[in-house]
C-alpha cells in the first residue's frame, strides 16, 4: 500500500508540474486566439469566448508578408550554421580523439576554456572586426559568430562521442588499408549519429532562439531574423500588440517542434549514450 500511495503522490506531483510548466505555453496560444478587445479584458479569461484566427492573417500578411522573409532569414541562417558547426566540430573531435598531435590536451583546455566566456564580454570587439572586415549587416557574420560560440561544446561532444568507438576498430581497418578519411566516413561517422543529432538540435536551438546577436550584426530589413523581426512589428512606441507577438511566437516554434520530432530518436539515444558512459 505504502509503495502504490508513494506512485500515486509521485504521478499527482509530477502531473501537477507538468501543468506549471505547460501554463505559459497554453496561455500563448489562447491569448493568439483572441481577438483584439477580449485580449485586454480584465479579469482575463482562461478560454477564448470567440475563436479568432485573425492574428496570425495579420501577421502572416501584413506589410506584404513580410514576416515570411523573416521566418526563410532565420531558417536558412540556422541551416547553415548547424552544418557549419557540425563540420567542424566532426573533424575537431575526431582529432582530438584518435589523431597523435602535439599539445592536443593543451589546445582541448583552451577550448573547455572559452566555454566561460561570455558573448556580452566581446561583443564590442566582435563588433570591430566584423566592421574592419566589411561583415556588418551580412548573413555571414551572424553564422559566424555563432559557429564561434557554439563550437566549443560542439568538439567536447564529438570528441567524448569518438572516445567511445575502440581503438581496435580503426587499427584494423588501417591494417586493411584504410586512409584517414575513408577510416572517418566509412567507420567512425555512422556511429555517431546520435552525438551528430544532440549538436544540430542544440545548434538549431540556440541559433533560432538568438536575439542579441542578430539585432546587432544584422539589423537591415532583407537579412533580419524572425525574432528581431517579430519585436519590431509587435512592440511599438505605443504599446504592444500581444495578440500579434503570441501568434507569431507560436509560428516560429513550428521549424524547432518538426527539428525535434525527426531528430529525437537519435537525441535520445546519444543522452542515454552520455548517460550511461
Amino acid at each position: 500500500m505504502k509503495r502504490k500511495d508513494g506512485k500515486i503522490g509521485k504521478i499527482i506531483a509530477n502531473s501537477i508540474l507538468a501543468l506549471i510548466m505547460l501554463m505559459p505555453l497554453y496561455w500563448t496560444f489562447i491569448t493568439a486566439l483572441k481577438g483584439k478587445m477580449e485580449i485586454y479584458e480584465q479579469p482575463p479569461s482562461f478560454f477564448p469566448k470567440v475563436v479568432s484566427w485573425e492574428n496570425f492573417k495579420e501577421i502572416l500578411f501584413r506589410n506584404d508578408k513580410v514576416f515570411l522573409l523573416y521566418l526563410k532569414n532565420s531558417i536558412v541562417t540556422t541551416l547553415l550554421t548547424m552544418l557549419f558547426v557540425a563540420g567542424i566540430s566532426l573533424l575537431a573531435g575526431y582529432a582530438f580523439s584518435k589523431l597523435k598531435i602535439k599539445g592536443k590536451k593543451f589546445f582541448l583546455l583552451l577550448i573547455l576554456a572559452a566555454l566561460m566566456i561570455p558573448f556580452q564580454t566581446l561583443m564590442i570587439p566582435l563588433y570591430s572586426i566584423m566592421s574592419g572586415l566589411h561583415l556588418t549587416n551580412t548573413r555571414l557574420s551572424m553564422i559566424l559568430i555563432y559557429a564561434t560560440f557554439q563550437a566549443p561544446f560542439a568538439v567536447y561532444m564529438m570528441k567524448n562521442a569518438f572516445d567511445m568507438i575502440p581503438a581496435g576498430l580503426k587499427e584494423a581497418a588501417e591494417i586493411d588499408g584504410a586512409g584517414e578519411w575513408k577510416i572517418f566516413f566509412r567507420i567512425m561517422l555512422p556511429t555517431t549519429w546520435s552525438s551528430i543529432a544532440i549538436i544540430f538540435i542544440y545548434s538549431a536551438y540556440t541559433t533560432w532562439n538568438d536575439y542579441l546577436i542578430a539585432v546587432v550584426f544584422a539589423n537591415k530589413e532583407t537579412i533580419k531574423t524572425f525574432n528581431v523581426g517579430l519585436t519590431n512589428m509587435a512592440i511599438g512606441q505605443y504599446g504592444t500588440e500581444w495578440g500579434l507577438l503570441t501568434a507569431g511566437s507560436l509560428i516560429g516554434l513550428l521549424p524547432i517542434m518538426i527539428l525535434f520530432i525527426f531528430m529525437q530518436k537519435y537525441f535520445i539515444k546519444g543522452m542515454l549514450g552520455g548517460a550511461i558512459k
